[in-house]
């Protein structure tokens, strides 16, 4: 009798000691699936490198990369819950947090790449544009915003003293008119400035729009793109969500540490060709930045977008608990 008790205790210390032991996440056999959402673009290029391992990036969490034209499809999965992180231009993060879709902004891993192209080499500098017509790639777009912010804080009347066109709204399409010289000036983002001024002997950098945000604004940078992650998955997986993070920041130095590998990489994935891609990487300024110390510069850009056209961000600045 005295011996069955003590097995019947023993059983009943496994038990209890079972139970204490934290929850995994996923077992090894059926790892966590984390669907990532990207845009084509260079918005997606820093996150070529997880897909290495067929996506598996530890033992325990697989990512389901996803690559989409446009963001519209990805607001719409992130709204109802389909995709668990996001690669999205800045300003759309802040419109969407506003609209009440539960994100919170992870990392930012896009600092500013636009600049202004000339395709004959006639302007040189903010002084030359009064009187001109600077083509920019679709009304409301982020090339549209910065020009329209600038000029304003130029003092240069977009409109009257600068005409803005965007007759063209495709960036591609856009670099090509450049490249043949049927567009005088352009504002674009890389790696379509790289393309013009690689297509062109002519073609000339009139203004690198990050200085002039720098000298017009004192703040250093403004965030082109941010990571953002879905508010439930950061509080149901903390030690998925940091194992996350580190990938991506690890894939961050990937590409810009091997551009040509990550070319490569970036075409296989369906972002871009690699082409186009490769000569462009060490000129779109891919960062990673944790939420919190990137917060500073990201509510300055907020708050020079909101001056302007407050529906551009959804209506406000985000608040305190956007930041992850």
């Amino acid at each position: 009798m005295k011996h069955k008790i003590s097995l019947v205790f023993v059983a009943l210390l496994a038990m209890v000691a079972i139970g204490a032991q934290p929850v995994a996440e996923k077992s090894v056999d059926s790892p966590l699936e984390v669907h990532f959402a990207v845009m084509a673009g260079p918005t997606g290029f820093s996150s070529v490198a997880l897909n290495k391992n067929e996506g598996r990036i530890a033992d325990d969490i697989q990512i389901a990369m996803q690559v989409f034209p446009s963001p519209n499809e990805v607001v719409a999965r992130l709204a109802n819950g389909e995709l668990d992180f996001a690669c999205l231009p800045s300003n759309l993060a802040a419109n969407i947090y506003n609209k009440g879709v539960k994100i919170k902004l992870a990392a930012v891993i896009g600092n500013g790449m636009l600049s202004v192209v000339s395709s004959d080499g006639s302007v040189q500098g903010v002084g030359d544009l009064l009187g001109k017509t600077i083509h920019v790639p679709g009304a409301g777009s982020t090339p549209d915003q910065m020009a329209q912010l600038l000029l304003k804080e130029a003092g240069l009347a977009a409109g009257k003293d600068v005409i803005l066109d965007y007759s063209v709204a495709s960036p591609a399409q856009l670099a090509q008119l450049t490249i043949a010289g049927k567009v005088s000036l352009a504002m674009l983002p890389q790696p379509f400035v790289s393309m013009i001024l690689n297509g062109s002997k002519n073609a000339t950098e009139v203004v690198d729009i990050q200085v002039l945000y720098e000298d017009l604004s004192g703040v250093a940078n403004y965030p082109m793109s941010v990571m953002v992650v879905r508010e439930q998955f950061a509080k149901n997986h903390p030690r998925a969500l940091a194992q996350i993070l580190k990938a991506y920041e690890d894939s961050v130095a990937w590409v810009n540490a091997e551009p040509q590998a990550a070319g490569e990489a970036i075409e296989e994935a369906g972002i871009m060709k690699a082409a186009l891609a490769t000569p462009s990487i060490p000129f779109c300024n891919l960062v990673f930045v944790p939420s919190q110390e990137a917060k500073e510069e990201v509510q300055a850009y907020y708050r020079f977008l909101h001056s302007f056209s407050p529906a551009s961000i959804g209506g406000a600045v985000p608040a305190d608990n956007f930041y992850l």
